[in-house]
């Protein structure tokens, strides 16, 4: 079996653009734990792209250069009709994530994403909240910019609606800085919500049509700096996973949609769990799945989509692993 995987930072989707350190840095660490973990199967040869600026990976015999005379999406037009999987892992920003699901869905081979309908919805804040609300997910309360005079707290957060992770997140304290923050521009693309504190976490999942498994339960070691919020690192399955089954039951019986590998945001307080942000792709927390479970999780996600039904996943040990990010997204 011949897999693509596209990582967008580090595979040219910044082709004409700067390269951010952090971002890079961070996709490396994804793309560097799938390839390895694909590489391991039997029958199965991994291929990649890569931006011409990086060096090259050592994780990986086929890879695909992109220069700066190429545009990305036609090198993977070009390999795609060669291989037998595609996975994608880019930013839901911008609807790059969900466009690039939706030009490649039913294309003769298995995708290994979720439904582009799916990302879309998930990948704006506001429109998973309101969507949310009639399937009695417990969530952040989450407001349009226009709707500042709803929000009762004594700190509050802005961030765009289809920002990833900590991105562009402004953590604000007085009604002086809102209003200077309102005015800074494209302010209607944002939306607020109450800063709450409690213990920030993330779930590791694996969905198929409104039914999941719990792989792993995260803690997040955010940082604040400069009127933000930044995820040092993440600590992979530090937390019982069984005590968010329920929680996560709730959550994708109500987006069937989401399919393979998901990454759920989350919070908790002193009584319940409550919802962040839906991440419809890898992230960072998958980095340490392996080595916390002791067993491969790019065999689970393959077995999902080739099969079309969720494994039963027998993990062989039970550590927490840190990954450390120093990059402004979360996990």
């Amino acid at each position: 079996m011949n897999i693509l995987i596209f990582e967008y930072i580090t595979g040219g989707g910044l082709v004409g653009e700067a390269l951010p350190a952090t971002l890079v840095n961070e996709g490396k660490l994804m793309l560097n734990a799938v390839v390895e973990d694909f590489s391991e199967l039997a029958d199965v040869q991994v291929s990649i792209m890569r931006d011409y600026r990086l060096q090259r990976n050592p994780c990986v015999n086929d890879e695909h250069v992109v220069s700066a005379e190429h545009d990305y999406v036609e090198v993977i037009d070009t390999l795609s009709s060669h291989v037998d999987a595609l996975l994608i892992i880019a930013p839901e920003s911008g609807n790059i994530l969900s466009s690039l699901c939706e030009k490649y869905s039913n294309r003769g081979f298995m995708l290994l994403n979720s439904t582009a309908e799916s990302i879309a919805l998930v990948g704006n804040k506001l429109d998973t909240f309101e969507y949310l609300q009639g399937y009695g997910v417990s969530q952040i309360p989450t407001y349009g910019i226009e709707n500042i005079e709803s929000v009762e707290a004594d700190r509050i957060i802005i961030k765009p609606k289809d920002g990833v992770g900590c991105e562009n997140i402004h953590l604000l304290t007085t009604t002086q800085h809102l209003s200077d923050a309102i005015n800074l521009g494209e302010m209607k693309n944002y939306i607020i919500q109450p800063y709450i504190q409690a213990q920030s976490a993330s779930l590791s999942l694996l969905c198929w049509q409104g039914k999941c498994r719990v792989l792993s339960a995260n803690i997040q070691k955010l940082i604040e700096t400069d009127d933000s919020l930044k995820l040092k690192e993440c600590v992979v399955n530090a937390l019982e996973r069984n005590d968010f089954i329920e929680f996560s039951k709730k959550l994708i019986k109500s987006l069937p949609g989401l399919k393979g590998y998901i990454g759920v945001d989350i919070l908790i307080t002193n009584n319940e769990v409550l919802l962040v942000e839906i991440n419809p792709r890898l992230t960072t927390s998958y980095v340490g799945l392996k080595s916390a479970l002791g067993t491969n999780p790019a065999e689970w996600l393959l077995q999902t989509f080739a099969k079309q039904e969720l494994p039963e996943i027998i993990a062989t040990i039970n550590a927490s692993v840190t990954v450390e990010v120093g990059a402004e997204r979360a996990a």
